[in-house]
């Protein structure tokens, strides 16, 4: 097609400018815009490829060169603003991690609000113990919890954040965000189960960090792609040596009780073993949360000037170590 009605066949100038200029909010309407049109441009592939001969195709192969132009030009703009910072260049240098991840990335963590890998994991949805409650879930607790009616004490915010594994200080924030007078710092029973019943991670990044965890498996066979690669196959025979060895029988028997009998995973629940679909999850999330736990120190450092004062530390082959990462000083 040599006509684009749409002007997305080239970025001028002016927008390479601007790309490098976004904000963390525009890049994360990007970077979320980017991958809705994604899927909608596959769904617009496989309808021209499901076309009867006979049948005009036209319109929807115009719809899917749209699509792949815009996608791409989105690309190419989260490019120039992901190589805009050293941090974006570091993980950009991560063979697996392109200009879209990175972007992502870049976006939505804040290493001011990240004190350290943990509170990054649990950011992005890595944590196991983080569970969103809902709203009736957090109205009932607040109402058992807290007797009184006005203004909520500190003490029983810290209390409550203990009881449902929220962080006192972002859960007495998060409440104080639905006053409606700026400059109302009170937290009372209403705004706080508003704010514990709240996702306790964020959303987009959890997707981000499930597309790492996929793009370093795709890539482990590549050059420069052995480093997380290796460590993925490291983990994933070894959470297969864990279960050949029933050693998440107890776990693997519970799970069976919350998936259909007519499924292969319930028959591999039901023996006391995960099935490989399960294991190669948790594979993967090891190694995510090990190349979160490198993004958090490059990210520290740049920020701060000096390494993290308290190296992360990431079980490993059966004992701990501190992992350096890849591609830095």
């Amino acid at each position: 097609m040599t006509e684009d009605i749409f002007g997305v066949e080239k970025l001028s100038d002016d927008l390479k400018k601007s790309a490098g200029l976004l904000t963390a909010s525009q890049a994360r309407y990007l970077v979320d815009y980017y991958y809705k049109i994604q899927d909608d441009r596959i769904r617009a592939a496989g309808q021209v490829r499901s076309s009867e001969a006979e049948e005009p195709i036209d319109w929807i192969d115009f719809v899917y060169r749209q699509l792949f132009a815009l996608e791409n030009r989105i690309k190419s703009a989260l490019g120039i603003y992901s190589l805009s910072t050293e941090l974006g260049h570091w993980s950009r240098s991560i063979t697996g991690i392109g200009p879209v991840l990175s972007a992502g990335l870049l976006a939505h963590i804040d290493i001011t609000k990240t004190a350290h890998p943990g509170s990054l994991w649990r950011l992005a949805g890595l944590d196991p113990t983080s569970k969103w409650i809902g709203s009736d879930a957090a109205k009932k607790l607040v109402a058992e919890k807290i007797a009184s009616r006005g203004k909520v004490s500190k003490q029983e915010i810290r209390d409550l954040a203990v009881m449902s594994n929220r962080n006192p200080v972002l859960l007495e924030k998060m409440a104080v965000s639905y006053n409606k007078k700026d400059g109302d710092t009170k937290v009372t029973t209403t705004n706080l189960a508003k704010a514990l019943a709240r996702r306790p991670w964020n959303a987009q990044l959890k997707v981000i960090q499930w597309k790492i965890g996929e793009s370093f498996v795709k890539v482990q066979g590549k050059k420069g792609g052995k480093f997380y690669g290796e460590f993925y196959a490291q983990r994933r025979a070894l959470e297969e040596a864990r279960n050949d060895d029933m050693l998440n029988e107890v776990e693997a028997l519970a799970k069976a009780k919350t998936v259909g009998k007519s499924t292969d995973a319930y028959k591999s629940y039901s023996l006391g073993k995960f099935p490989p679909g399960h294991l190669y999850s948790r594979s993967k999330r090891w190694v995510v949360k090990l190349f979160l736990s490198h993004y958090h120190h490059v990210a520290h450092e740049i920020h701060y000037g000096k390494p993290p004062e308290r190296p992360w530390i990431i079980t490993h082959g059966g004992h701990s170590d501190f992992i350096p990462p890849p591609n830095w000083r």
